[in-house]
């Protein structure tokens, strides 16, 4: 099957200069004046899933976005505030920024279409510009409205008289928030408290009444993760190596309540690279639809949905 992909480049009152690709129905619009972020993702006649602030002073800390973590720092680092140059690609389109500070990298963003009506590829990519080793591990990060929620897998491999399933609590965060459920399976993330009625279900109440942001991580070897919306679904499955070492005590995945917003969060292990080597994290995005109603706090309606796509 042939790819019926275009690209053009159209300016967004809010978020100025972007790339927008289109093929086989699937929409996708890339900034270009920073970035590379990916600020809109649907397919044709389908919400944006993806969250983007209107407040102009805070929309460049939205959309799906990458970020590196050196070996000797603790948090993910880079600003994309430089503008990007993109690259056709025989089946997508590659979004290239270079970073000179604190090491000298060649960031790509690849969207990757395939045959496969509803999904592509995202490959984050490092590339060595220096002259010395980099130890790196590439960071991603993607922020869903608030009215959904965000699920990850716990481990699924077991080892007899062994610990095999990790969760990471983050700092101003805690395991009796609302927000959070924890089962045998899945762990998953409300942007709403979540209260329980007489019947058996749950309410949403404005998150506004819990603010402290709710971070979770889990070594998820399952290797995929997702948001749920009124029937509308974005899953993304990558590879977790559970024999690497990862920045943040083995976790691949995390789950985030933020103010106003939910994010998936996904980072690959530490490589190290030597000159003019590349490191990546690729990720395989899926659109699904779901006919009937997921609870997040029902572990059998979400693996029903999961083992249907």
């Amino acid at each position: 099957m042939t790819l019926a992909l275009t690209v053009k480049e159209v300016t967004d009152e809010r978020l100025g200069h972007c790339a927008l690709l289109e093929n086989e129905g699937i929409e996708i619009m890339v900034t270009l004046d920073y970035g590379p972020r990916i600020v809109s993702v649907h397919r044709e006649g389908e919400p944006n899933l993806i969250y983007n602030n209107s407040t102009p002073e805070l929309q460049r800390n939205h959309g799906h976005k990458m970020r590196i973590t050196l070996e000797k720092s603790t948090n993910p680092v880079y600003c994309d505030d430089l503008p990007v140059r993109y690259i056709p690609l025989s089946d997508g389109v590659s979004f290239v920024q270079t970073l000179t500070e604190p090491a000298q990298l060649e960031l790509t963003m690849d969207i990757v279409f395939s045959t496969d009506i509803g999904s592509f590829m995202v490959v984050h990519g490092a590339m060595n510009k220096s002259l010395e080793d980099i130890k790196l591990s590439i960071y991603t990060e993607t922020p869903f409205c608030n009215e959904g929620f965000v699920f990850i897998p716990q481990s699924n491999i077991h080892e007899k008289e062994k610990p095999s399933r990790v969760l990471t609590l983050f700092d101003n965060a805690g395991w009796n928030d609302k927000r959070l459920f924890i089962g045998n399976q899945y762990v998953t993330v409300n942007g709403n408290v979540l209260e329980t009625e007489d019947n058996g279900e749950y309410q949403l109440v404005d998150a506004d009444l819990y603010a402290p942001r709710l971070k979770i991580g889990v070594n998820n070897t399952a290797g995929f993760c997702g948001y749920l919306l009124n029937g509308h679904s974005l899953i993304k499955r990558y590879v977790h190596n559970r024999n690497a070492l990862y920045p943040f005590n083995s976790c691949s995945a995390f789950a985030t309540a933020n103010d106003g917003y939910l994010s998936i969060q996904n980072t690959g292990p530490f490589y190290i690279t030597g000159p003019g080597e590349s490191a990546r994290h690729i990720e395989s995005w899926i659109f699904a639809e779901y006919p009937e109603k997921v609870r997040p706090r029902c572990e059998d309606e979400i693996d029903a949905f999961i083992n249907s796509i």
